[in-house]
């Protein structure tokens, strides 16, 4: 997926919390004519990566997202991320 923007929030402790926009084809689900689905354009997601160091990545990268296991607190289920390759520069 192609890094498209970041935008992160600093608190009062200096901590960042970051979100990543991605933009990625289509899986084939979608655009499968023979029942009738199509894309135009690409898939755009906005993925919370919280406190992950994301200081080396930039904008045009290539990257892809890997999630560990699936936690679930009182304020619902989540999947943090284990860690963010980067594809090609």
């Amino acid at each position: 997926m192609k890094l498209l923007g970041k935008n992160y929030s600093t608190n009062t402790n200096g901590q960042q919390s970051t979100t990543l926009h991605v933009a990625e084809e289509f899986n084939s689900y979608y655009t499968n004519v023979e029942t009738g689905r199509g894309c135009v354009g690409m898939k755009v997601d906005s993925i919370y990566v919280g406190d992950y160091d994301c200081s080396a990545l930039k904008v045009g990268m290539d990257i892809e997202v890997l999630y560990d296991k699936a936690i679930t607190t009182t304020k619902g289920t989540f999947q943090p991320i284990k860690r963010i390759d980067v594809i090609n520069k």
